[in-house]
């Protein structure tokens, strides 16, 4: 995957607010581990898993629009206008939704859990707005401030207002509402700069095309969040909160190594495919080979980093991770490798919106997605070590069923 001379403009800040992310994760496990015990952490993780529920699901074709369309927007306040507008059209989805799992989290009362959720489900869907428009303007400076605010409030807000408050429960969802207040902020007021640089430009009414408001992107986006949080959701079930815990936190860190390195490469690589001339044959082959190396070279890093991870975990237990939590030693590969399969097939997904073919898009994800969930409840079913395993083997299924699909669907004669 060749760079571009702008390498150091762009992938500099990129690098830098993801490093930062990173360190403060690092923090946050370490504080985390120390003051929360593990039967309170799988059902705060439960809760985690629905608190993005707008930006992963309710209001994803929303977010995927405003990726697709911001850079070469002639009049963005009035794009802007446009987006709210759809996104205020769907808040009753995120009420049900948020409904939903208030009373499936558990941990706190239904009654206090249910407004918290939904406000913070509502800025988080703000703040992912913000962010995904600055990236498309590669305004990734701005957007690494953002990223920063995030990461310091979301890995400290939560345990340390636990520990102020004597042990509290309602403290760890409390303090991750107030992450979502800040994030939500701080990416509006980053927002606003790029606002008035273009504010005088012509005035061109946008609306949002029915194909990211439709069935397909809900479906699609349903699906991705489905995914994102099955893990905690199987082991809940299955195994009961202690185990949730220990496997939540083994997923905080296994994750950490696939998702920054997509998140790297998506935001370097996103902007320039999207705003790339893929008309011909011959363009959308390049648009193909450029995204399989990308995601080779991802698939690549993260598979050394989790690697890395799990031959370090013996030191780190006792000294960065509580020694209550020592079983997470098992469960880091595996989480990981589950966590690379679904940002694998992210880069595909993007390969299809940048050639303009996002009816490609739901063959290719339900058919992998179906994989996916079958594979990790029918193991779980069958007992610990299974599903671990199979987790383990979870890398294959982009390589055999997101990527033929999705080039099947990229270079189909239209």
């Amino acid at each position: 995957m060749a760079f571009g001379a702008d390498l150091p403009r762009r992938l500099v800040p990129i690098i830098a607010g993801q490093a930062f992310g990173l360190a403060c994760g690092v923090a946050g496990i370490h504080l985390t581990t120390a003051l929360v015990p593990p039967d309170l952490l799988g059902p705060y993780s439960i809760f985690l898993t629905f608190a993005p529920v707008g930006m992963w699901a309710v209001h994803a074709g929303v977010i995927k629009y405003t990726a697709r369309h911001w850079a070469d927007a002639g009049h963005r306040p009035e794009l802007l206008r446009q987006i709210t507008r759809a996104g205020a059209r769907k808040l009753p989805w995120l009420l049900l939704a948020c409904a939903a799992g208030a009373w499936a989290s558990g941990g706190i009362a239904w009654w206090l859990l249910f407004p918290l959720l939904f406000v913070t489900a509502t800025l988080l869907s703000i703040a992912t707005l913000t962010q995904t428009a600055l990236q498309a303007a590669r305004d990734h400076w701005r957007d690494s401030g953002v990223l920063s605010a995030a990461a310091v409030t979301r890995s400290f807000l939560p345990p340390l207002l636990f520990s102020a408050t004597g042990g509290s429960a309602i403290a760890l969802y409390l303090g991750f509402g107030g992450h979502a207040v800040i994030f939500a902020a701080a990416g509006l007021w980053a927002l606003a700069g790029t606002l008035q640089a273009t504010a005088g430009a012509p005035r061109v009414p946008a609306a949002v095309p029915e194909v990211y408001e439709g069935p397909l992107f809900i479906g699609l986006a349903v699906t991705s969040w489905t995914l994102l949080s099955l893990g905690r959701w199987v082991t809940a079930w299955f195994f009961g909160p202690t185990e949730t815990g220990y496997f939540a936190l083994a997923s905080n860190l296994a994750t950490l190594a696939p998702a920054v390195l997509a998140t790297i490469f998506l935001m370097y690589v996103q902007p320039v495919l999207f705003a790339a001339r893929i008309e011909t044959a011959e363009e959308r082959r390049a648009l193909a080979r450029r995204v399989d190396r990308a995601a080779l070279f991802h698939a690549t890093g993260a598979l050394a980093g989790l690697v890395v991870l799990r031959l370090l975990l013996p030191w780190l237990v006792g000294s960065l991770i509580d020694a209550r939590y020592a079983e997470i030693i098992e469960r880091v590969l595996p989480a990981g490798c589950f966590a690379l399969a679904i940002t694998t097939g992210q880069f595909y997904h993007v390969m299809l919106l940048a050639g303009r073919r996002e009816a490609g898009c739901g063959p290719a994800e339900l058919s992998a997605a179906a994989v996916l969930i079958a594979g990790t409840v029918i193991s779980a079913a069958l007992g610990m070590e299974w599903f671990l395993r199979w987790l383990l083997l979870s890398p294959v299924v982009p390589w055999l069923v997101n990527r033929p699909l999705a080039r099947r669907a990229l270079l189909a004669s239209p």
